[in-house]
Protein backbone atom coordinates (compact mmCIF):
# COMPACT_ATOMS: atom_id res chain seq x y z
CA UNK A 1 0.00 0.00 0.00
CA UNK A 2 1.37 3.48 -0.86
CA UNK A 3 2.43 5.71 2.00
CA UNK A 4 -0.17 8.30 3.04
CA UNK A 5 1.52 11.38 1.48
CA UNK A 6 2.02 9.57 -1.83
CA UNK A 7 -1.60 8.43 -1.87
CA UNK A 8 -2.80 11.90 -0.89
CA UNK A 9 -0.79 13.32 -3.80
CA UNK A 10 -2.35 10.81 -6.22
CA UNK A 11 -5.82 11.72 -4.99
CA UNK A 12 -5.06 15.42 -5.33
CA UNK A 13 -3.64 14.87 -8.81
CA UNK A 14 -6.98 13.34 -9.73
CA UNK A 15 -8.96 16.22 -8.24
CA UNK A 16 -6.68 18.79 -9.90
CA UNK A 17 -7.78 17.47 -13.27
CA UNK A 18 -10.99 19.39 -12.63
CA UNK A 19 -14.60 19.02 -11.65
CA UNK A 20 -16.17 17.40 -8.65
CA UNK A 21 -15.65 13.74 -7.89
CA UNK A 22 -17.47 11.12 -5.87
CA UNK A 23 -15.45 8.72 -3.73
CA UNK A 24 -16.33 6.01 -6.24
CA UNK A 25 -14.93 8.05 -9.14
CA UNK A 26 -11.72 8.86 -7.26
CA UNK A 27 -11.41 5.19 -6.30
CA UNK A 28 -11.77 4.17 -9.96
CA UNK A 29 -9.10 6.70 -10.98
CA UNK A 30 -6.64 6.00 -8.15
CA UNK A 31 -7.68 2.62 -6.75
CA UNK A 32 -4.88 0.27 -7.89
CA UNK A 33 -6.26 -2.48 -5.67
CA UNK A 34 -6.88 -0.15 -2.73
CA UNK A 35 -10.07 -0.48 -0.75
CA UNK A 36 -12.88 1.99 -1.40
CA UNK A 37 -12.77 2.88 2.31
CA UNK A 38 -9.07 3.77 2.03
CA UNK A 39 -9.85 6.37 -0.63
CA UNK A 40 -12.81 7.64 1.43
CA UNK A 41 -10.50 8.02 4.45
CA UNK A 42 -7.87 9.87 2.40
CA UNK A 43 -10.51 12.27 1.08
CA UNK A 44 -11.79 12.86 4.63
CA UNK A 45 -8.27 13.59 5.84
CA UNK A 46 -7.62 15.95 2.93
CA UNK A 47 -10.88 17.70 3.79
CA UNK A 48 -9.82 18.02 7.44
CA UNK A 49 -6.51 19.54 6.26
CA UNK A 50 -8.38 22.04 4.07
CA UNK A 51 -6.92 20.63 0.85
CA UNK A 52 -10.31 19.61 -0.57
CA UNK A 53 -13.85 20.90 -0.35
CA UNK A 54 -16.82 18.60 -0.23
CA UNK A 55 -20.49 19.07 -0.96
CA UNK A 56 -23.30 16.67 -0.21
CA UNK A 57 -25.20 15.61 -3.32
CA UNK A 58 -28.00 13.25 -2.42
CA UNK A 59 -26.50 10.73 -0.01
CA UNK A 60 -22.94 10.99 -1.36
CA UNK A 61 -20.20 13.53 -0.90
CA UNK A 62 -18.66 15.21 -3.96
CA UNK A 63 -15.06 16.38 -3.65
CA UNK A 64 -13.00 19.04 -5.40
CA UNK A 65 -9.58 20.53 -4.82
CA UNK A 66 -9.70 23.56 -2.54
CA UNK A 67 -6.91 25.25 -4.50
CA UNK A 68 -5.01 24.74 -7.72
CA UNK A 69 -1.88 22.64 -7.99
CA UNK A 70 0.17 25.85 -8.40
CA UNK A 71 -1.36 27.39 -5.27
CA UNK A 72 -0.68 24.21 -3.28
CA UNK A 73 2.95 24.09 -4.44
CA UNK A 74 3.36 27.78 -3.64
CA UNK A 75 2.06 27.17 -0.12
CA UNK A 76 4.52 24.29 0.36
CA UNK A 77 7.41 26.48 -0.78
CA UNK A 78 6.30 29.29 1.56
CA UNK A 79 6.24 26.81 4.49
CA UNK A 80 9.77 25.68 3.64
CA UNK A 81 11.02 29.25 3.49
CA UNK A 82 9.39 30.00 6.84
CA UNK A 83 11.28 27.07 8.40
CA UNK A 84 14.67 28.29 7.16
CA UNK A 85 14.14 32.05 7.47
CA UNK A 86 17.60 32.48 9.00
CA UNK A 87 19.32 31.05 5.90
CA UNK A 88 17.11 30.94 2.79
CA UNK A 89 20.17 30.50 0.58
CA UNK A 90 20.61 26.94 1.87
CA UNK A 91 17.07 26.11 0.73
CA UNK A 92 17.68 27.65 -2.69
CA UNK A 93 20.93 25.72 -3.09
CA UNK A 94 19.27 22.47 -2.04
CA UNK A 95 16.51 23.14 -4.57
CA UNK A 96 19.03 23.79 -7.35
CA UNK A 97 20.94 20.61 -6.47
CA UNK A 98 17.74 18.54 -6.63
CA UNK A 99 16.67 20.12 -9.91
CA UNK A 100 20.09 19.47 -11.42
CA UNK A 101 19.98 15.81 -10.36
CA UNK A 102 16.39 15.25 -11.43
CA UNK A 103 16.18 17.25 -14.66
CA UNK A 104 19.32 19.16 -15.69
CA UNK A 105 17.49 20.89 -18.55
CA UNK A 106 15.13 22.41 -15.98
CA UNK A 107 17.96 24.74 -14.93
CA UNK A 108 17.83 26.31 -18.40
CA UNK A 109 14.06 26.72 -18.09
CA UNK A 110 14.50 28.24 -14.65
CA UNK A 111 17.05 30.68 -15.98
CA UNK A 112 14.66 31.68 -18.79
CA UNK A 113 11.85 32.18 -16.26
CA UNK A 114 14.11 34.38 -14.13
CA UNK A 115 15.05 36.49 -17.16
CA UNK A 116 11.40 36.83 -18.12
CA UNK A 117 10.45 37.86 -14.58
CA UNK A 118 13.22 40.46 -14.45
CA UNK A 119 12.26 41.84 -17.86
CA UNK A 120 8.71 42.48 -16.58
CA UNK A 121 10.02 44.69 -13.78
Amino acid sequence: MPKAPALERRVLDTLWSGGTWSVRQVHAAVGDGLAYTTIATVLDRLHDKGAVRRHKRGVAWRYEAARSREQAIGAEVARMFARVDADPDSLLLAFLDQVEQTDPSALDRLEALLRSRRDRE
